[in-house]
């Protein structure tokens, strides 16, 4: 009797406090998920054709606008593949790399296709020439290239213990690429054959590289120095940026250029000026930013982890301004 009267008031108590207990309001979480964009992304790449604009990045995570980055909506790819690198053909085509072994290519019915890539130590880079051909780099200095939407690869390398971390192509014949302990590679035959030029000064470990011509071009990398050529890689000297914050991305649109890098940090730098002059009104944290994308009109889409911002950059005097896609 005592033990069914003291379980009857267990009982009794356990319903009034479920009773009084309020109900979960999981209202913030739902309108967390239903951003393009979630805190834990880590986007690496974006690129663009026309008004379409890609993000991609860690857990398969592939976010897409139709109208010039106002708008977007997220894609989540099968098995969740880390993808570093995001490139458009020609033809209109984007295409994506994973960190491993697989090229992803859009369709155009909005759907994700997959091909293994060839062997090859962690792939870095892809890009696109203006013949359609895709490029990769990776580990083991090693680039490979297909004529044919990655159906078929051959295989170039220096046979050296490097990993290469930058390719692109100007025009149909001039191509660079960059990589560890400051290697240059150029081709002047449409990557027929590559040379090698002059190490970047002090073994500089290039994350990322720009050319807008065959003799014109910078890279960024981990102690906030941006190297600039007029030869072609042939010689190189530094640029001011008033920083020593990592740098993981640089591309150019125009008359303009961005970097950027770790601790949400964005510099931009109109072709000519003597400096460079960093983005103050970001919220400074410490995520990184590595993908960065110019898509017209002075705009460019930045992305890194957890973020995703369209940046503002008129021409002469004005201030750049920011806007975060992500809210």
């Amino acid at each position: 009797m005592y033990c069914l009267t003291n379980c009857f008031r267990l009982l009794l108590v356990s319903l009034i406090l479920t009773g009084c207990e309020a109900r979960l309001d999981l209202s913030g979480v739902n309108e967390q998920l239903a951003r393009p964009t979630q805190r834990a992304d880590l986007f690496q790449a974006a690129a663009h054709d026309r008004d379409t604009v890609i993000a991609v990045g860690g857990m398969g995570a592939v976010v897409s606008s139709i109208d010039g980055g106002t708008n977007w909506q997220r894609t989540t790819l099968p098995d969740n593949p880390f993808l570093i690198d995001v490139v458009v053909c020609p033809s209109g085509q984007f295409h994506a790399i994973e960190k491993t072994d697989g090229l992803w290519s859009l369709q155009v019915d909005g759907s994700w296709t997959r091909k293994a890539l060839p062997e090859m130590t962690e792939p870095q880079a892809l890009t696109c020439d203006a013949a359609g051909v895709l490029w990769v780099t990776g580990g083991f200095s090693t680039i490979i290239h297909s004529p044919d939407e990655g159906e078929n690869w051959d295989f170039w390398s220096l046979d050296e213990d490097l990993y290469l971390t930058s390719i692109q192509f100007v025009d149909l014949q001039h191509g660079f690429v960059t990589g560890e302990f400051g290697t240059v590679l150029l081709t002047k035959n449409n990557g027929h054959s590559w040379e090698r030029a002059d190490d970047l000064p002090d073994s500089f470990y290039p994350q990322s590289a720009f050319f807008t011509n065959p003799t014109t071009g910078w890279v960024v990398g981990l102690n906030g120095t941006i190297w600039e050529t007029d030869s072609g890689g042939l010689a190189w000297h530094p640029m001011d940026t008033g920083s020593n914050t990592p740098l993981y991305g640089i591309t150019g649109f125009g008359n303009t250029l961005v970097a950027v890098g770790d601790n949400t940090t964005i510099l931009y730098h109109r072709i000519g000026d003597p400096s460079w002059t960093l983005l103050d009104d970001v919220n400074q944290s410490r995520t990184y930013l590595r993908g960065v994308e110019g898509i017209g009109n002075g705009r460019f889409v930045v992305a890194g982890g957890g973020s995703l911002y369209a940046i503002s950059i008129p021409e002469g005097d004005a201030l750049a301004s920011l806007e975060n896609l992500g809210e």
